[in-house]
């Protein structure tokens, strides 16, 4: 009688662990996303080191990247490349010029390992 009480006890401890842990990853999926959290998978899984992903508002783009090795550098650099040159910073916006044209891109810190950026569709290619 005692074996089979203490193995109903482990059983159901078990059970409470494995639906801890469940609960658990499905908290980290609510506040993340699950459309984000493939994003992050894409990201670390691909080449690139920074992907386009969608962007909620119509006629904008943004670009993911690790939170690693100086975004704002990096930032700077990849429109550069592009012939945009860097004017400014205002806060999280920075400004870019071309052809007398202005265009800003705004950096968005999204937890503590990946950065957005984001600006306005069709001005530049980011990705790579």
């Amino acid at each position: 009688m005692h074996k089979n009480s203490l193995r109903r006890w482990l059983m159901w401890g078990l059970l409470g662990i494995a639906l801890m842990i469940f609960l658990s990853l499905l908290s980290i999926l609510n506040n993340v996303g699950y459309s984000n959290v493939k994003q992050i998978i894409r990201l670390e899984t691909s080449g690139p080191s920074m992907i386009r992903i969608e962007h909620p508002k119509e006629g904008m783009e943004r670009y993911l990247t690790k939170d690693e090795n100086d975004p704002q550098e990096r930032l700077k650099s990849r429109m550069s490349r592009e012939g945009w040159a860097y004017e400014q910073q205002e806060g999280s916006g920075y400004f870019f010029t071309k052809d007398g044209q202005q265009t800003i891109v705004t950096l968005q810190r999204w937890n503590h390992f990946y950065v957005i950026y984001n600006i306005k569709a069709g001005v530049v290619n980011l990705e790579g």
